[in-house]
């Protein structure tokens, strides 16, 4: 996509995080995995919470990133983690890193950052669920998540929740994104009455390359890939491998702040950072068209 410059590596073992802003501040939300280099709580999966530089600008460089203070460090066991901010509270949504046959999406709300309420927040089907991403859609919030729900449907398939109150979720019927292809790594958004998202895809199908992809909707149920697309893709001179995904953003100020994980897909993951000169909803209109 046009209008997004790649800023390099910060962090190597370390793929799901999120930008956002709380209470003014530019904060990354992570998901720590078990190789992550600086992980504290050994060698498990735990989700944490830092402030970028000042909670005023996003990092420079790997040195600035590591010395990012850490906030906040929860949810032991738990990844494929996103943040979500309602009425000045953080709204945490994450499963299980170690995966049951019966996977379920958990949510972690807080208002301080120091005590966490938990509770489940959407029951898995006889499936196991992944990564997720919510945003508000007029009077409701709404859930992506992904999921292995179905033999027909081609691993991995996003499916939707509704809620009112950001802690108790129903899926929605019908509702489904890719169920055709591999569909990765939901980040979804709302803007102009019509959601966006972008996943992680496999453009060439048989061959083991991977770019995200943007298909917006106005009923979670039919999709039109963007003309964006690729939104964001390795160079060919695979100096960043086979592989950008995990996409993330956030707006801050004049900007779009974005992170994303490049690599082999396959265990070798690095973390880096991107930048949109343009607000949030600049960036997502040009993905809608």
């Amino acid at each position: 996509m046009q209008g997004i410059r790649k800023l390099g590596k910060v962090q190597d073992n370390l793929v799901e995080v999120s930008p956002f802003v709380f209470k003014g501040e530019l904060l990354l939300f992570e998901s720590v995995r078990p190789d992550t280099p600086d992980n504290t709580h050994g060698g498990r999966h735990y989700l944490r919470i830092r402030r970028l530089p000042d909670g005023r600008r996003d990092v420079t460089g790997p040195e600035e990133f590591a010395a990012c203070p850490v906030l906040s460090e929860f949810g032991e066991g738990y990844t494929f983690g996103v943040p979500f901010v309602w009425n000045n509270e953080i709204f945490v949504y994450a499963s299980l890193g170690n995966k049951p046959a019966v996977d379920d999406i958990h949510v972690f709300h807080s208002r301080t950052m120091d005590n966490w309420h938990h509770s489940i927040a959407v029951r898995g089907a006889n499936e196991q669920l992944f990564n997720s991403s919510v945003c508000r859609a007029g009077d409701r919030f709404i859930m992506a998540y992904e999921s292995n729900f179905s033999e027909d449907w081609v691993p991995f398939t996003n499916r939707f929740a509704e809620s009112k109150d950001l802690v108790h979720w129903a899926p929605i019927p019908g509702a489904v994104h890719g169920p055709d292809r591999y569909c990765a790594c939901p980040t979804l958004r709302y803007v102009d009455g019509t959601f966006v998202i972008v996943c992680l895809e496999m453009p060439h199908r048989d061959a083991w390359w991977f770019e995200e992809f943007a298909a917006t909707s106005k009923d979670l149920r039919e999709w039109t890939m963007s003309q964006a697309n690729p939104i964001l893709a390795p160079p060919d001179d695979r100096s960043e491998d086979i592989n950008n995904s995990d996409i993330d953003f956030c707006g801050f100020g004049d900007k779009t702040i974005i992170y994303y994980s490049w690599g082999s897909q396959r265990g070798d993951e690095h973390l880096a950072h991107a930048v949109h000169d343009g607000p949030e909803e600049a960036f997502l209109r040009a993905m809608v068209g």
